[in-house]
């Protein structure tokens, strides 16, 4: 049996210090054989060095001092390259030791076996893999994800069974944890569960660290994760941060495996025997049991989670918002059609004529539907779940298809009506009066345009001296325009005396020869 390092040191002070005490008395104290005693006491001699010299020694030093170990005979034979062959097999999982070592002694016929390679290969790795310890500070982040069992759900008509979700959340600094079920892991469910966990915890941590599960990151870029863009607006709600824990890499968030690990055990495995029949209920069940989870006294703090939590992360966490997020689902570069409309869920919605073609990013609520370009809002609607049907706001349209649709005859006398009488009473002899609707709808659209281009209350007093004259047509109304003659003074009328002559029959004459006819 090996003689305990503490034991070996006291062993050789006691040979070098007290010289009165012989090797049997030194191996009775210290209760071990006294051939080992005799074999120090042979040993110190060639070591050549003092106690005080020894004792500054670590254990492993001390030890190599007094055993002998012969030193590994170092071969001369090629070793393979273990960062090189590490690093293939992280960029493709279906490399193995065997084809990179068969590759290797293509080209290193004299090189160490295949049994060699892989015991030098997994000695490299293992003193690749050292850990750090995490620090935590209070009210800095939660971690979020989800648990890898399910919870089954049953259907109480026909007892089919549909597999829940379970939703896990554990706060850094005092592990305090969060759980309930949802359907799935779509960006609805996901939304629904990170409000919830917030209202549970009673505050806003700094930093929000989720797997990279499509819920939250979209995409991975060299210049890091595309956070999902509902997710990156509950985070401005808020006011977080979310913080995605690297590809591969569960250290990154190791507080929430363990977390994720003892819910599976203290909660899932403990409703293993119920049965469900919805989320509602499960739900109740999962909370039940959180609390005497919680509560629980953690053996490594003497404390519980509870108690680490009111000590720890309550003080430390920012205050809830007033209201709390409401999902809103985002789509983004969707294309505008040549028709300035969008397609959302089967239904089209209009936006500003001058983007048809370009791409635009929708945001739609429960209620409404925002269409976003370059960052800023371009048009609102209301939500209609109403299929291939279209929702268009008058302003969106062009002027071309403007005045096409003011161009029908209830459209156009009620803009005149809304000009003035003279107006409306010079439009009604186009439309209603006249014998071809088409001209006339033909002239009183050009009437409109005069209108517009010259000012309503121009047009009024145009069309008020055209029924005065009683010329109503557009190249009559247009000379009006142009000559302004509607604008000039009226003149009063000379009547002249009419000169007395024997030409001049005058009125009698005519009415009395009239009369002889009849």
């Amino acid at each position: 049996m090996a003689i305990p390092i503490f034991k070996r040191r006291e062993i050789v002070r006691l040979l070098c210090v007290n010289s009165n005490l012989s090797n049997r008395q030194i191996a009775n104290m210290l209760e071990v054989a006294s051939g080992s005693v005799n074999k120090i006491a042979s040993q110190l001699p060639m070591l050549g060095m003092s106690w005080d010299e020894l004792k500054t020694l670590d254990d492993d030093a001390f030890l190599a001092a007094f055993i002998n170990k012969p030193k590994p005979i170092q071969s001369n034979r090629p070793y393979p390259d273990c960062l090189l062959w590490h690093m293939e097999m992280e960029r493709d999982k279906d490399v193995t030791l065997r084809l990179l070592w068969e590759e290797w002694h293509t080209d290193h016929r004299d090189g160490v076996s295949y049994p060699q390679a892989t015991r030098i290969y997994r000695k490299w790795l293992k003193k690749q893999r050292v850990s750090m310890r995490k620090i935590h500070y209070p009210g800095e982040s939660i971690f979020v994800d989800f648990a890898g069992r399910t919870l089954p759900i049953y259907n109480p008509d026909n007892h089919e069974v549909r597999r829940a979700q379970v939703f896990v959340a554990t706060l850094g600094a005092s592990s305090y944890s969060f759980s309930m079920a949802v359907w799935s892991q779509t960006i609805p469910d996901w939304i629904l569960c990170n409000v919830k966990m917030l209202e549970y915890f009673g505050g806003v941590p700094r930093i929000i660290t989720p797997d990279n599960l499509k819920s939250a990151v979209t995409k991975i870029t060299r210049s890091g994760p595309l956070i999902n863009p509902t997710y990156a607006e509950f985070a401005e709600h808020y006011g977080t941060a979310i913080l995605p824990a690297r590809s591969r890499k569960p250290d990154d968030k190791g507080s929430v495996e363990v977390s994720v690990q003892i819910v599976q055990r203290w909660i899932l495995a403990a409703l293993r025997h119920r049965q469900f029949y919805s989320l509602e209920e499960a739900n109740t069940e999962i909370l039940r049991l959180l609390e005497i989870l919680n509560h629980r006294e953690m053996k490594a703090y003497k404390t519980s989670r509870q108690q680490r939590y009111e000590m720890l992360d309550e003080p430390a966490l920012k205050p809830l918002p007033d209201t709390a997020y409401e999902y809103a689902a985002w789509r983004l570069k969707v294309r505008v059609g040549d028709n300035y409309h969008v397609l959302h869920d089967g239904h089209y919605y209009s936006v500003p004529y001058a983007l048809a073609h370009s791409f635009v990013d929708i945001r739609a609520s429960s209620k409404t539907i925002e269409i976003i370009h370059n960052g800023m809002r371009v048009a609102s609607h209301v939500l209609s779940n109403l299929p291939g049907v279209y929702t268009t706001h008058p302003q969106h349209r062009s002027p071309n298809h403007i005045a096409y649709l003011e161009g029908g005859p209830d459209q156009l006398l009620q803009w005149s009506k809304s000009v003035g009488m003279a107006t409306e009473k010079v439009f009604q002899q186009h439309l209603l009066e006249s014998r071809h609707l088409a001209n006339g709808i033909r002239t009183a659209c050009a009437i409109q345009k005069l209108g517009r281009q010259y000012g309503v209350e121009r047009l009024e007093a145009v069309c008020e001296y055209a029924i005065r004259i009683n010329s109503v047509t557009h190249s009559s109304i247009l000379s009006i325009f142009r000559s302004k003659v509607d604008q000039r003074p009226e003149q009063p009328s000379k009547t002249e005396a009419q000169a007395s002559h024997a030409n001049l029959r005058g009125r009698d004459y005519y009415k009395q020869s009239i009369g002889e006819k009849e």
